[in-house]
């Protein structure tokens, strides 16, 4: 730790005139003697750069915590301390820029390279909002970000995911796709509790989008495999506590696939005999088909059918109910008028509706 010692020793000294020229002498000298002496040893490098990258985040913690941070917000400084405190710094960017397999990414940040971020994301801002403004998943990105960084402790691997997330996302053409956002997403490995919520949602809702269970879980084998060819940048987490992003998704449509596999086979499971019975039967409504389309669509947006995928419902009241004049009726035929209906039917149901009150008034009063 010599090439240190000279900065140890100057954190407490005042009064120097030339101590600008120092701090540059001195810098220059360590840098020197690292160039010509880090490589001597291979087996100890590792072990050699992180002493010298813990000593000097240890000197600048001393340094920055006496200070107010806007007395960093420029090297242009009087105070020696604050000067001393951007030399220590750049000697920490050379160790960054020349041996950064070699640092422990664990340690936290400075306060200068957690000022420096702030600003950096300040100016890069206006170009990710380039991508999908206002969509969600560029706002839970944007969020997942700031988060980060305002904390006061963040560490090396944090700080340089943020910039290669933020560097990547900037690279992506401004009329990118949201598929486009998302595979990135997944290679960067952005395994953000949030986003995962968001995503899992999405492909919920494409695997329900599908009327039989055999084509649900056909859809979710098939994302289960595209999933599983995705490729994943190495050492790149947003949470390195947390299973990969890709391994998480791949695990929830393993779960799907199996309940949807359960739940086919409970449906086969049900005798022959019992499958028989309803074949034909189904309930007659004294309603026209416009009339039932608007009624189910009701019972569906109050909250009465709590469903999810609306298109299953729409088969299951085509296949079960037949209407005055029409004994069978047609699944698009019924899911197409439950939003292209007429002022007629909605009178129609609001009549029925008020009637359906006043006779259940008349059997609480019997």
């Amino acid at each position: 730790m010599n090439q240190l010692s000279t900065f140890e020793h100057l954190v407490n000294a005042t009064g120097q005139a030339d101590f600008p020229a120092i701090l540059h002498e001195e810098k220059n000298r360590i840098i020197a003697e690292w160039q010509h002496t880090l490589y001597a040893d291979d087996n100890g490098l590792k072990q050699r750069i992180q002493l010298y990258q813990n000593k000097l985040l240890f000197l600048l913690a001393n340094i920055t915590n006496q200070f107010p941070p806007e007395m960093f917000t420029t090297e242009q400084s009087d105070h020696q301390l604050v000067q001393l405190s951007f030399t220590l710094y750049d000697l920490l960017l050379y160790l960054e820029e020349n041996y950064l397999a070699y640092l422990d990414l664990s340690y936290n940040i400075s306060r200068l390279h957690l000022l420096s971020a702030r600003e950096q994301l300040a100016r890069e801002t206006p170009f990710l909002n380039r991508i999908l403004p206002g969509s969600d998943v560029m706002n839970i990105v944007h969020s997942s970000i700031k988060e980060i960084l305002r904390s006061d402790h963040i560490t090396f691997r944090q700080l340089y995911y943020t910039r290669e997330l933020s560097k990547c996302l900037r690279n992506l053409q401004p009329d990118s796709l949201p598929e486009d956002v998302e595979a990135l997403l997944l290679y960067m490995n952005f395994n953000d509790s949030m986003y995962l919520k968001y995503k899992l949602q999405l492909l919920s809702l494409e695997i329900n989008s599908h009327p039989t269970t055999h084509q649900q879980l056909t859809q979710t084998k098939w994302l289960l495999k595209m999933n599983n060819q995705q490729q994943e940048q190495y050492g790149y987490a947003y949470n390195i506590d947390q299973l990969s992003l890709k391994d998480q998704i791949s695990d929830w449509l393993m779960h799907e696939s199996e309940f949807l596999e359960y739940k086919i086979k409970i449906d086969e499971a049900i005798p022959s005999h019992e499958v028989a019975r309803w074949h034909n039967f189904k309930v007659k409504v004294d309603l026209s088909v416009n009339e039932l389309a608007f009624l189910l669509r009701l019972m569906i947006e109050h909250g009465l059918i709590l469903n999810n995928n609306k298109s299953e419902v729409a088969e299951f009241f085509a296949r079960y109910f037949a209407t005055n004049n029409q004994p069978a009726i047609s699944a698009d035929s019924l899911r197409r008028k439950m939003y292209d209906y007429s002022t007629a039917s909605i009178e129609t149901v609001k009549q029925l509706l008020l009637d359906l009150f006043h006779t259940s008034k008349r059997i609480n009063a019997d």
